[in-house]
C-alpha cells in the first residue's frame, strides 16, 4: 500500500510539473504568435497604403479625374481607418495615406464634425435630430440659422471641404461640389448620375425619408449614396 501511494504521489507530481512546463511554454508562445500576427497585419496595412498612393499617382500621371474617395477594397487588417495625409498634388509629399492604427502621424480632422463625407453628413443629421427632439421642431432653413440652430458656425462651412460644400437646414442636408469638382453616383434604378458645380444643383438628404436624392426630393431621384464618388475635373 505504501508503495502504491508513493507511485500515485509521484505521478501527481509529474503531472503538475508537465502542466507547469506547458503553461510556461504557452505563456511564451502565445504572445510571440500574436506579435507575429500583428507584424503581418502591419505589413499588409503598409502594402495597402502603398497601393492606394500608387493608384492616385497613376491617375495623376494619366491625367485622369482625381477621386478623393479611398477604394473600399483597401482595408486595414487590424481595423484601422485610412485617411489622406496629403491628397493635393501641389503639396510636397503627394500622395500620402495614413492609418489610424499604424501611422505615427495622423491627419487632424478637417472640420469640427470630421473629415470625410460620411463623418460630416452623419454628424449634421444627428445634430438636426437632436434639435428636433429638444424643440419639437426642425431648425430654421434660412440665413446663418441653418448652422447656428444646431451649434455650428457659418464661417467654418463657408469654404469647401475636399471639394464639397455642406449646408444643413430645416429637414435637409445639402451637398454641392465646388468649382473644379464633380460628384458621381448611381440612382436606385442603376442610372449613372453626375453633379457638377455648373449645374447649381444639390445632393439632398431628406430627414423624413432618410434617403439621399439627386437635385429634387422625389422617388425617381433617389440615389444609392454608397456609390458616390468625388472627382476633381
Amino acid at each position: 500500500m505504501k508503495q502504491e501511494k508513493w507511485i500515485r504521489g509521484f505521478m501527481l507530481v509529474e503531472m503538475l510539473i508537465v502542466i507547469a512546463v506547458l503553461a510556461a511554454l504557452i505563456s511564451i508562445a502565445v504572445p510571440r504568435f500574436f506579435a507575429y500576427t500583428e507584424r503581418a497585419r502591419v505589413a499588409a496595412c503598409l502594402s495597402n497604403r502603398y497601393n492606394i498612393e500608387q493608384d492616385k499617382r497613376s491617375s495623376y500621371m494619366n491625367n485622369e479625374a482625381q477621386s478623393l474617395v479611398i477604394d473600399n477594397r483597401y482595408k486595414c487588417p487590424s481595423g484601422g481607418v485610412y485617411a489622406w495625409l496629403i491628397s493635393d498634388q501641389t503639396q510636397l509629399g503627394y500622395p500620402s495615406v495614413a492609418c489610424s492604427l499604424h501611422s505615427a502621424t495622423l491627419p487632424a480632422p478637417l472640420t469640427s464634425l470630421g473629415s470625410t463625407f460620411t463623418e460630416i453628413t452623419s454628424a449634421m443629421i444627428s445634430l438636426i435630430n437632436n434639435f428636433y427632439q429638444k424643440n419639437n421642431r426642425y431648425p430654421r432653413s434660412w440665413g446663418d440659422y441653418v448652422f447656428t440652430d444646431i451649434g455650428l458656425t457659418s464661417a467654418e462651412w463657408a469654404q469647401p471641404v475636399s471639394g464639397l460644400y455642406y449646408k444643413p437646414g430645416g429637414t435637409t442636408v445639402k451637398i454641392r461640389p465646388a468649382d473644379g469638382y464633380a460628384v458621381t453616383m448611381k440612382s436606385l434604378q442603376g442610372t449613372n448620375l453626375t453633379l457638377t458645380s455648373k449645374l447649381n444643383w444639390d445632393l439632398v438628404y431628406d430627414m423624413a425619408t432618410t434617403q439621399w436624392y439627386y437635385h429634387t426630393i422625389m422617388p425617381s431621384n433617389a440615389v444609392d449614396i454608397k456609390t458616390m464618388q468625388v472627382i476633381k475635373n
